[in-house]
């Protein structure tokens, strides 16, 4: 089976994507969604964040305050190095499990933010989809979505690969920058083309 990796800026529309790639059948994992999973109040990451950061990191009820961590790690290199060191091997081994029970599919999806920053992703995946959209664009969906200002928007960004850097590392780019029904069409194109391989 063909495991491919599909990224993206934030706000580009990577969830769409893999959305309109699961419409067509095929598995997608999704390793924010496993990150979420981990830290919900009975999540296996629970404990050793809280070890990491302290009680005051989750809220009355056990549910982790996610904006709270952010803030926490955002502006420290090294506290976001140590959130990343007690994350991403729980979410590595997730990932490892869901593609082990994914069966007789010709490929499965799997969807990291920061894919080209993470060496362990790029040895499994045979192709890598980079999902682009102009600027403008991306600064409107994420007022919209997440309510976030310009220099918020910039400040994360700085965080990620560069947009040159990832269309130049990509195997297959998808320009999400029109309707719904032209993103699906490249989809569909997409994966006729991975259904060949």
């Amino acid at each position: 089976m063909m495991v491919i990796g599909l990224t993206g800026l934030i706000g580009s529309g990577k969830t769409m994507v893999a959305n309109l790639f699961a419409k067509l059948g095929v598995p997608i994992i999704d390793t924010d969604l496993i990150a979420h999973q981990l830290t919900t109040p009975n999540g296996v990451a629970i404990m050793p964040l809280c070890a990491e950061f302290g009680m005051e990191i989750l809220d009355g009820h056990g549910k982790l305050r996610r904006d709270y961590l952010r803030e926490i790690v955002f502006t420290d290199v090294t506290k976001r190095q140590r959130l990343e060191q007690i994350l991403h091997p729980l979410i590595f081994a997730q990932v490892q499990t869901e593609l082990s029970l994914v069966g007789n599919a010709a490929y499965a999806i799997v969807v990291v933010p920061l894919l080209f920053r993470s060496p362990k992703y790029l040895q499994l995946t045979q192709r890598n989809i980079f999902v682009d959209c102009n600027y403008d664009l991306l600064l409107q969906r994420l007022a919209q979505r997440s309510n976030l200002q310009p220099n918020q928007v910039d400040a994360i960004l700085e965080q990620q690969v560069s947009r040159k850097q990832q269309l130049e590392l990509a195997d297959d780019i998808i320009e999400n920058n029109g309707d719904i029904e032209s993103l699906s069409i490249m989809v569909k194109n997409l994966h006729q083309k991975y259904l060949l391989r």
